[in-house]
């Protein structure tokens, strides 16, 4: 995501992937790419990530941490810290592993 490779999003997402985004709306695939096309989805290459749960949910795994992340372009919130409480989902499909499910919630900006 943070390099914008969108051959390398469609890739690792399962076609029916739904985000509840951190600009508090639900999105598909096709927004995703979009808003990314726009730089609308645009951050620093380095950020922060600290899981406090991975595990294994049946066929899924499941991942929950926090995340601090930095806008850029014409990102919401460009050149501050957003930091995130994120859940994603993954599942093997066709015996890929995608992510399926993602929700971030921006806690705090600095």
């Amino acid at each position: 995501m943070r390099a914008v490779d969108i051959a390398g999003i469609e890739a690792l997402t399962a076609p029916d992937i739904v985000v509840n985004a951190p600009i508090n709306k639900v999105v598909d695939l096709k927004n995703i790419i979009g808003r990314l096309k726009a730089a609308q989805i645009s951050y620093v290459s380095e950020a922060v990530e600290a899981f406090d749960f991975v595990g294994v949910r049946g066929d899924m795994v499941v991942i929950m941490g926090e995340e601090i992340v930095h806008p850029n372009k014409d990102a919401p919130y460009a050149g501050k810290a957003e930091y995130r409480r994120s859940t994603d989902v993954w599942k093997p499909f066709d015996g890929i592993w995608k992510l399926w499910i993602r929700q971030a919630t921006i806690t705090k900006v600095e």
